[in-house]
């Protein structure tokens, strides 16, 4: 071969050129169709207990793309979160006790908690957690909804259909 810098530069040139080569090199689209297949409506209990409040923030961010995901497959989500054990603590105006070390991801709890209850997700805080944590349901942020049991919740909305994500 006498020139095979043009040899290269040709072959590179059909690659770029074809649409089927540039094609292959993408990876194909995610997607849920199968799993959702026949749905209009998903129902999700997201039972959450941890103590690590940017734990808890991240994990309402993998929340809020889960509602978002359902949407652009078009399927109504229709979701419940419940804070039991210490998360609870995560919930209040005040956020006494709190760690100024913890105090920025516990506020984008409280955002996220504020743009998904704004959407239509609803948000309970177990009562007996409360209790545990001297936490009264006064002082709970707007979105929150205390109950008696969150265990009796998700049980409850189990019984309605609600498929439970448990998570820490």
């Amino acid at each position: 071969m006498r020139h095979p810098l043009r040899f290269i530069l040709c072959i590179l040139a059909l690659l770029w050129a074809n649409p089927y080569a540039q094609a292959a090199a993408e990876p194909p689209a995610l997607n849920d169709h199968a799993a959702l297949a026949g749905l209009h409506e998903a129902k999700g209990l997201f039972l959450i207990n941890g103590n690590n409040p940017a734990q808890v923030a991240r994990l309402l961010g993998v929340i809020a793309k889960t509602r978002k995901g359902l949407q652009a497959q078009k399927v109504t989500p229709r979701l419940i979160v419940v804070f039991i054990g210490p998360s609870v603590a995560f919930l209040t105006r005040d956020r006494r006790g709190i760690p100024y070390t913890e105090e920025r991801a516990v506020a984008d709890i409280q955002k996220e908690i504020g743009h998904l209850a704004a959407q239509g997700v609803r948000f309970q805080a177990c009562g007996i957690a409360l209790h545990g944590m001297d936490v009264s349901p006064g002082q709970l942020i707007g979105g929150v909804e205390a109950v008696g049991n969150g265990f009796i919740s998700a049980i409850a909305y189990q019984e309605k259909g609600y498929a439970l994500i448990p998570v820490n």
